[in-house]
């Protein structure tokens, strides 16, 4: 397998320079150690190199959302402390976690003993972080039990609270007074807590733009901008990021089609004139929202493109009959620049409905990824090899 072709023609580049730059920026606007989030695959770049170089930019912790991520991580070598933000809910997933040394999050005694039990059992001290629930009503201690429950779990002997935190509801909003309530709600937890722990934080990418340093606070836990994505428009000019996701295909055939045919299923799309379609292997089975048929662009020769008619699951179609000197093998660029035209993760989010998140996150592990550094392609993962260094 080639380091240019690696098995088909839909692939995804990774900056990874641009990872380590995110990280930099974002640790300097947020005057505070790094937690990179890591979950879901590191948003859909691909976990195994972005895990890797964030380790190696300087993060001080990495954390990923369930235990089974963790051990993907430990499994590629990397060997960095990762936090698992969803805890343990049963004896099985504790007994794993230890096993691969791993911080773990908790809220309530039942599920700190839980997991005191498992460190036991394994001859262990087990690290922990403590959540508080200042206002999201998701997870974590209610802020009036939230110090007696932290003292009862500190009591515990075979664990040790190396983190305390809580997580905002609408720093990606511009009215940010309800996270100012959260974030004074965590200072008076702190307040009542002896022996603060050594990490503390709150703020995800949205509240390390919106708010900057937070005091009391010793950590930053951005995950989307590592990626460079900025978490609402109006947080744009708070970090300098590079996007460090490239999404591309290539024409696959070019056909003639007489007007008034019909294009794709459903036959929706009907040639205005005689013209050509062309069609490309990227589909809703690659992670294109299928909702895209109807407002998506891509990019052609430079040019923003509409989708002729419906995404499939592997395969969309394009009227090129405005660009007579498109060929297959052309390039089509999904998220990636072309020509001095640019499409964003963020502009495929606005006509889908959805947030950039959701986008790079839903890549499909069947698209191979190339990752970057220093100009050159320095690993690959594909769904047949995995992931390899090169």
């Amino acid at each position: 397998m080639s380091v240019s072709a690696p098995l088909r023609s839909t692939v995804v580049d990774v900056d990874l320079d641009a990872v380590a730059a995110n990280l930099d920026a974002l640790k300097k606007r947020g005057g505070a150690e790094v937690i990179a989030v890591v979950k879901d695959d590191a948003y859909g770049h691909g976990v195994e190199a972005v895990a890797e170089t964030l380790a190696e930019a300087g993060a001080v912790m990495l954390a990923v959302f369930t235990v089974e991520e963790a051990l993907v991580l430990r499994r590629a070598g990397i060997a960095a402390p990762v936090l698992v933000l969803s805890g343990v809910s049963d004896r099985a997933e504790a007994d794993a976690a230890l096993a691969a040394d791993c911080a773990l999050v908790v809220w309530d005694l039942e599920r700190a003993r839980l997991i005191d039990e498992a460190a036991a059992a394994a001859g262990r001290t087990a690290r922990v972080h403590f959540k508080v629930d200042t206002g999201l009503s998701r997870l974590g201690a209610p802020v009036a039990d939230a110090p007696a429950r932290l003292k009862s779990i500190r009591a515990l002997r075979h664990l040790e609270v190396e983190g305390l935190f809580t997580h905002l509801a609408t720093a990606d909003e511009p009215d940010v007074s309800s996270d100012r309530a959260q974030l004074a709600r965590f200072a008076d937890v702190l307040r009542a807590v002896s022996d603060v722990p050594r990490l503390v934080h709150a703020a995800a990418s949205a509240g390390v733009a919106a708010f900057g340093p937070i005091p009391g606070c010793t950590a930053i836990r951005p995950g989307v901008s590592l990626y460079g994505l900025h978490a609402a428009r109006h947080l744009e000019g708070a970090l300098t990021l590079r996007p460090a996701l490239e999404w591309r295909s290539r024409i696959h055939r070019i056909a003639a089609v007489p007007k008034g045919g019909g294009v794709s299923y459903g036959l929706e799309y009907r040639m205005p004139r005689d013209g050509r379609i062309a069609t490309a292997p990227v589909g809703y089975g690659d992670g294109l929202p299928r909702l895209l048929g109807r407002r998506g662009r891509v990019l052609v020769g430079g040019r923003a493109l509409l989708f002729a008619g419906r995404v499939a699951m592997d395969l969309v179609m394009l009227d090129v009959t405005d660009l007579p000197a498109t060929r297959e093998g052309d390039e089509v660029v999904v998220i990636g620049a072309q020509d001095g035209g640019r499409q964003t993760a963020d502009d495929l989010a606005r006509a889908a409905g959805t947030i950039s998140y959701e986008i790079v996150v839903g890549i499909r592990r069947r698209v191979p990824r190339r990752y970057h550094r220093g100009g050159r392609v320095v690993a690959l993962r594909t769904l047949a090899d995995g992931y390899r260094r090169l």
